[in-house]
C-alpha cells in the first residue's frame, strides 16, 4: 500500500509530464473502456474500432506512465510493477484534484490502453482470433499428466525392480509464467440496504499454495469498487482492497477451493457484471502475477 509521501511524489511527476487538460482528457478516453468480448466471438477488429478514436490520447498516458514509472524506481526498492502501479494511482489521484469523478485510470483500464495501442500499431495481431476459453486444453492436459505420473510412480514404488533412469521432466507451461492458475467465481450476489454482498469462490488449480494475494474490484464502468468488510479464511482488508495471505494447495486429485464473502458498497453498475483483479506472489517463478477476471 502506497504511503501519502509516495502519492505526492508521483502527482509531482505526473504533472512534469502531462498537463491539467491532458490529465482529464485521459479519464474521458476511458469511457467505454473494456476488454474484448471473447464471450461473443467479437473479432480484434471490431474490438479497436471502438477506441481508434482515443488513440493519440493512449500513446501519451502510456508514455507518460512509464516515463514516471522509470524515474520512481530510482527511488523505491520494490518491482517495477508496483512502481507502475503507483504511478497510475498518481495519474488517478491528480484526476481526482482536478474535479473528474468517473472513468479515473486504473491498472486495469491501463491494460486495456496497452492492448488497444499494440494491436493498432502491429496490424497483423488483428488477424489473431482472441477465443474465450475457460480453462486450456494444455491445463486440463496437464492435471492429467500429472494424476497420471503420481500413478505411475506409485505402482513403480510397489514393483521392486532396478531403477530405471528418470525422464527428463517436460517443462513447465508458459501460461504458468504469465497468468494465474485459478479460477474465481462469484456464487451469490445480493443486495443488503445500502451495500453489496458478494461471495466468491477462488479455486487453485496449481500444486502449491498462493501467497499473499491481493484482489482489487472494480464495477461495469471499471471504476474501483471500495471493499468495507470481508470474511473467510486468513483474509482482510484495507483501503477497499482484499487481502489474503495464504490459500492451501489440494492434497489431493481434485482442486482445492477457498469461500470468502466481501461487503461493498452501493454501486448502480455492479448490478450486471464486476470485475476482480486478483495479484500474488509466485515464488518458484520470482514473479508477481495477475490474473483478470469479468463477470
Amino acid at each position: 500500500m502506497a504511503t501519502s509521501s509516495e502519492i505526492s511524489l508521483a502527482v509531482k511527476n505526473i504533472k512534469r509530464v502531462l498537463t491539467d487538460d491532458e490529465i482529464i482528457e485521459a479519464a474521458t478516453s476511458c469511457k467505454g473502456l473494456r476488454t474484448i468480448k471473447t464471450k461473443e466471438n467479437e473479432s480484434r477488429e471490431k474490438y479497436i474500432a471502438n477506441f481508434k478514436d482515443n488513440y493519440d490520447v493512449y500513446v501519451r498516458t502510456i508514455n507518460a506512465i512509464e516515463e514516471v514509472t522509470e524515474e520512481l524506481h530510482k527511488s523505491f526498492s520494490i518491482t517495477k510493477t508496483k512502481v507502475r502501479e503507483l504511478a497510475i494511482l498518481g495519474l488517478r489521484t491528480k484526476q481526482e484534484e482536478l474535479g473528474v469523478t468517473k472513468y479515473l485510470l486504473n491498472p486495469v483500464k491501463y491494460s486495456f490502453m496497452k492492448t488497444i495501442v499494440n494491436w493498432i500499431d502491429n496490424p497483423s495481431a488483428l488477424k489473431i482470433k482472441s477465443v474465450y476459453v475457460p480453462r486450456t486444453k494444455e491445463q486440463k492436459e496437464g492435471k492429467e499428466n500429472s494424476k497420471k505420473k503420481q500413478t505411475d510412480s506409485d505402482v513403480q514404488a510397489d514393483v521392486k525392480e532396478r531403477p530405471k533412469p528418470k525422464p527428463k521432466p517436460k517443462p513447465k507451461l508458459k501460461i504458468l509464467e504469465e497468468s494465474l492458475d485459478i479460477d474465481l467465481k462469484i456464487i451469490e450476489k445480493k443486495k443488503v440496504n445500502s451495500s453489496w454482498k458478494l461471495s466468491f469462490r477462488i479455486e487453485n488449480r496449481t500444486d502449491f499454495p498462493l501467497q499473499n494475494l491481493e484482489i482489487k474490484i472494480y464495477d461495469e464502468n471499471d471504476d474501483t469498487v471500495r471493499v468495507k468488510s470481508v470474511s473467510g479464511d486468513l483474509i482482510e482488508t484495507a483501503n477497499g482492497v482484499i487481502f489474503i495471505r495464504f490459500i492451501p494447495a489440494s492434497m489431493t486429485n481434485d482442486y482445492y477451493k477457498a469461500k470468502f464473502v466481501c461487503t461493498v458498497s452501493d454501486v448502480a453498475s455492479i448490478q450486471d457484471g464486476v470485475t476482480f483483479s486478483v495479484k500474488h506472489d509466485c515464488p518458484a517463478h520470482s514473479k508477481v502475477i495477475t490474473a483478470i477476471f469479468d463477470l
